[in-house]
């Protein structure tokens, strides 16, 4: 569905903040939607309109010239967006009958999806004409009735003569699969009582609202408001159209009959379903009084489910039903009301219809009246069920607020976001409301580069969902989520702007992926040095973008082949536009910050120990420069590190403060997350390359005075040599000092997923603290071996603040920064084995950030992982598992769905189960286990001879008694909440009622299973679930039970 918003995107531009309904815009889904199935223009190939519209022939209109230019343009499929209310005249009246013929005419040739895009978005002084064509939709239109300039007098019309006029707002002739949409027609303000009385008779100058006639068949016409008209829809114009005989099939649902005073419809020949319908109207109103709804003539075959008619003075199916003739066709009705009560019988009988070739579900009819009123007329933004965006450009103050998903109740669910922090940061906060009252579901702060707040850079923030979760976007990219129910949209979406300038608004149906232009850096500000040659910039998303400077004395920037350059000039700061041609809203603002030129340092470093020594061999090829600084230094945000390699002086790596964006593994599917590459921990400065480095080879180091501060620090320079020795054999290590293959883990890492993904290999990592996160991809039979759990430690922090999403690997081009949240993400591999090890996500539920933040994501739907001795920590998430997976006599700490996942049989042998105080909530002992087990007959998690205890949390606090759970459900329907607890020994802090029941889980009964457990001091205890006998629980007291059936049987 890019397609459609990149259309719907093109001509709905807001020129400044109006009101509200002022602003509505189509959803973009509109223009590409086919007509829906429960209607007879579903059928035989169904009603696509112009859905397959290059787009070329995507026209946005305003005027009758570019109506009639866009409608008469060659093109096999289009696409005609109306922005405004178009008269026809063109502020000239016409001047008599050939006038209004030869320019009040709207002819819609085949192929073509025409809608209005903006609210009132229509026509006045038109008559559309639909005339021997097909695959026609007219869809979101407020339609004036068009009023003919000369009615003719025809003194046969009726005993005393009556006026004739031409002229339909809209004509269906000999035409095929049409679908007329939430529309809108009515006579005012030109109503017939304001018409003058001649010959007796009120020189009426109005024919139909919508005529169908002259064989036209495969026709739906829903959701339309149709009001104050005499003669309203004709479907068949005469008794002698026998060409009509098996046409004219047509339904007509969802529409709303206000003040018709007949013909809604009249029928000749057709096939026509009538369902959901509302008529309003009174008997002896003064204009438009009603005469009859449903007129059943000559050959009709009229079948009418669950229509309401709410009409003063009517009493019974005559007054609704009529043959306006003398030659009645069939009428059958079920579930209709009439003003509260059962329609009654009707005249009418006789052969019926046969049985229609869609499946509809007709609302009863009491339903029908709101259901009707809310949705019937043009609806050009709708909240829908999938994305809702607004673009703005931020100011100051309270924040915007975007009601995605409203109902006609009041509840809501929607996003905000707000400059905060003395407008350094961007404060995003997924909401809901119900019974009035707001909840802010989740919250999300990130850093704002100056030169994005100076020049308002706008920016789209959004909602969606998938699979039971919503999300909040910010330029396309997910933020953050909430497990929260999406509610259905049954009302359109607003916004409440404050100081903040709507630029633009749209939706798209479920499932649509919001167009983006993610340039690959981190915060979006690049950090440059005035000098340095052009800097590659990766971009994912559209393409045919434009890239402009604001300031071009500061640097210059164009798009090279799917790249951004940046080429730093002078220092200063600007910011750099990237646009869509083809798209306005698959853009990208970046901040440039350009210093001064690079300073070389001179002569060996003084009084600083560094790491790879000064004419240092042997060194792996993903060093890090590591510099022993005096007490008191801080960095200071300038200058850099660079690399060179000797023999021909090229540049082969730069550091520079701040968060930057991080490629992680092999090209072409790599993990991108953002992350500090230089820090300053302890006194020592320590930077990590971008790039491994070729073996055998001499390099120069070099670091900027200007990098830090209070220190004394003069710069470094230094030169040193990679190890010529590369790994042999299944086995390989890694060490932060002494003699080693690797000093990181990701580079014993690169390395293994250089090899045959089935050929086995062991990365030993002796004792220290690895800083870094890591990633694995397609890669089988891997061993990550510690020397302990308690001394060889990877530790770092990340979150879905800081790397939003579960994360997975990303091709080149793909849009986003998809590296996500775990520390160690190992996708699509199997038979890894982990021991001896500890890793650690060190964020903090109470930091501000979004506290998800897992320790190991194990992204392999079948892949089978094994943990042996391990020890893995984090706050929220810690561990997220698909597929199968042992864990082994090891510790698991965390407070919130701690042990989660989609996963199959995972089995806890003779582990520790640590519930950790919460720092955010110290009250809290949280939740163990959130299950989303993939299929009914999945084992899912199970905890054998394993002990529930508690610990202090970062903070120091201990998890209440009976405050903690075993399990909560993510209350979904796709997945499973089955859990076991077999004979562990289960801690105080976990409640009497240790299964979290809101929401209910899946099953209600009997996915939640205990056996055997008992509490500290040896009491059997059981805590709310299903409690299994000892031939039940069989099948989960032995590993080999556990694991039956899966062809994998792991050993100690």
């Amino acid at each position: 569905m890019n397609a459609a918003l990149t259309a719907a995107a093109l001509a709905l531009a807001l020129a400044a903040v109006q009101p509200v309904h002022a602003q509505t815009l189509a959803p973009a889904s509109a223009e590409r939607q086919h007509a829906p199935a429960d209607g007879w223009a579903a059928q035989e190939g169904g009603t696509r309109g112009g859905a397959l519209a290059l787009p070329a022939h995507v026209y946005t209109v305003r005027n009758r010239a570019e109506l009639v230019a866009a409608l008469q343009a060659s093109a096999p499929s289009r696409i005609v967006r109306v922005a405004a209310t178009v008269d026809m005249t063109e502020g000239r009246p016409f001047t008599d009958s050939a006038d209004q013929a030869r320019r009040g005419a709207v002819t819609i040739p085949s192929n073509t999806t025409l809608l209005g895009v903006t609210s009132g978005a229509g026509f006045v002084n038109a008559s559309l004409t639909i005339d021997g064509v097909e695959q026609v939709i007219v869809r979101h239109l407020a339609i004036r009735n068009p009023c003919d300039i000369q009615p003719a007098w025809d003194p046969h019309d009726g005993p005393q003569g009556n006026w004739n006029s031409d002229y339909d707002g809209i004509t269906v002739r000999a035409a095929r699969h049409v679908w007329i949409d939430h529309n809108s027609f009515t006579d005012a303000p030109d109503t017939d009582d304001r018409a003058p009385v001649e010959k007796g008779k009120i020189k009426q100058c109005h024919d139909g609202a919508l005529d169908i006639s002259q064989g036209a068949d495969l026709v739906s016409v829903t959701y339309n408001h149709f009001a104050d008209h005499e003669k309203n829809m004709l479907i068949g114009a005469s008794d002698r159209a026998t060409g009509d005989t098996d046409r004219l099939r047509i339904t007509l649902k969802g529409n709303l009959f206000e003040h018709v005073a007949e013909r809604a419809p009249r029928v000749r020949y057709g096939q026509v379903h009538l369902f959901n319908n509302y008529y309003v109207g009174e008997r002896k109103r003064a204009v438009y009084r009603h005469h009859y709804s449903i007129g059943v003539g000559h050959q009709a075959l009229v079948r009418s489910d669950a229509n309401a008619f709410d009409v003063t003075g009517a009493r019974g199916c005559a007054d609704v039903v009529r043959d306006p003739g003398s030659s009645h066709g069939v009428f059958a009705d079920s579930g209709s009301l009439l003003n509260g009560q059962p329609l009654g019988a009707c005249p009418f009988g006789g052969p019926s219809m046969a049985p229609l070739p869609y499946t509809h579900t007709a609302l009863p009819a009491q339903l029908v009246p709101e259901h009707v009123r809310t949705n019937a007329g043009p609806r050009p933004t709708q909240g829908g069920d999938g994305i809702a965006e607004a673009r703005l450009s931020l100011a100051p103050g309270a924040p915007f607020v975007l009601r995605a998903r409203r109902q006609a109740n009041g509840d809501w669910q929607g996003v905000s976001v707000q400059l905060a922090d003395e407008e350094k940061t961007l404060q995003v906060e997924l909401l809901a409301s119900r019974s009035g009252k707001v909840e802010r579901l989740k919250q999300v702060r990130r850093r704002l580069a100056p030169a994005f707040v100076a020049s308002r850079t706008p920016l789209t923030v959004g909602l969606t969902s998938e699979g039971g979760v919503l999300f909040a976007l910010i330029d396309g990219e997910r933020v953050t989520s909430a497990l929260e129910t999406p509610l259905p949209a049954t009302l359109p979406l607003d916004w409440e702007a404050g100081a903040h300038k709507v630029l633009d608004v749209r939706t798209g149906p479920e499932g649509t992926v919001p167009a983006r232009v993610t340039p690959q850096v981190a915060d979006n500000r690049i950090a440059l040095q005035a000098g340095d040659p052009a800097e590659t910039v990766g971009i994912g998303g559209a393409v045919d973008l434009v890239a402009v400077v604001a300031d071009p004395r500061i640097a210059k920037a164009a798009v090279v082949d799917g790249a951004l350059q940046i080429t730093p000039l002078t220092p200063g700061q600007t910011t750099v536009a990237l646009t869509s041609a083809s798209d306005p809203w698959a853009g990208a603002n970046l901040a440039v910050a350009v210093g001064p030129r690079f300073a070389e340092p001179t002569g060996a470093p003084v009084g600083i120990g560094i790491d790879p020594a000064r004419g240092a061999r042997g060194v792996p090829p993903d060093t890090l420069l590591r510099l022993m600084l005096a007490p008191g230094a801080q960095l200071t945000g300038e200058g850099s590190i660079r690399v060179w390699r000797k023999r021909d002086g090229a540049l082969v790596g730069v550091i520079r403060p701040g968060e930057t964006v991080s490629r992680i593994g092999p090209a072409p599917r790599q993990r991108l997350v953002r992350e500090h590459r230089l820090r300053l921990v302890d006194g020592q400065l320590r930077a990590r390359l971008p790039q491994a480095l070729d073996y055998d080879t001499e390099y120069v180091a070099t670091a900027e005075a200007r990098l830090v501060r209070g220190a004394d620090f003069a710069g470094a320079r230094w030169a040193f040599r990679t190890t010529p020795h590369r790994p042999v054999g299944d086995s390989i290590t890694v060490a932060s000092t002494g003699r080693a293959h690797f000093r990181t883990v990701q580079g014993a890492l690169d390395y293994a997923m250089s090899l045959p993904r089935a050929l086995p290999l062991t990365v030993n990592v002796r004792d220290g603290v690895y800083p870094e996160l890591l990633y694995l991809r397609d890669k089988d039979r891997l061993t990550l071996r510690g020397a302990s759990r308690e001394a060889t430690i990877i530790r770092a922090t990340n979150s879905d603040t800081l790397n939003p999403g579960s994360g997975s690997g990303q091709a080149p081009q793909e849009p986003g920064l998809l590296g996500g949240r775990a520390l160690f993400l190992a996708q699509d591999s199997d038979l890894l084995e982990l021991r001896d090890i500890a890793l650690h996500n060190s964020t903090l539920r109470s930091d501000g950030h979004s506290p998800q933040a897992e320790t190991l994501f194990f992204n392999s739907p079948d892949g089978h992982l094994a943990v042996r001795n391990a020890h893995f920590s984090s706050e929220q998430d810690t561990l997220q598992l698909k597929g199968y997976a042992w864990i082994y006599k090891s510790l698991v700490e965390g407070n919130v769905d701690f042990v989660w996942g989609n996963n199959r049989t995972t089995l806890f042998e003779d582990s520790e189960i640590r519930t950790v105080g919460d720092s955010a909530n110290p009250d809290s002992g949280g939740y163990i286990v959130q299950a989303r087990t993939v299929g009914p007959a999945e084992t899912g998690f199970v905890f054998l001879r394993s002990r529930l205890t508690r610990g202090p949390g970062p903070t120091g606090n201990l998890p209440p008694n009976g405050s903690a759970y075993l399990a909560r459900s993510p209350g979904t329907a796709n997945t499973w909440d089955h859990v076991a607890f077999i004979e562990c020994t289960i801690g105080p802090h976990i409640a009497a009622d240790g299964w979290l029941r809101r929401p209910a889980p899946n099953p209600l009964q009997g996915g939640w299973r205990e056996y055997g457990n008992r509490t500290p001091d040896g009491q059997p205890r059981d805590y709310g679930g299903a409690v299994l006998d000892a031939t039940q629980a069989a099948r989960y007291r032995t590993r080999a039970a556990v694991f039956a059936g899966s062809g994998w049987d792991p050993q100690p």
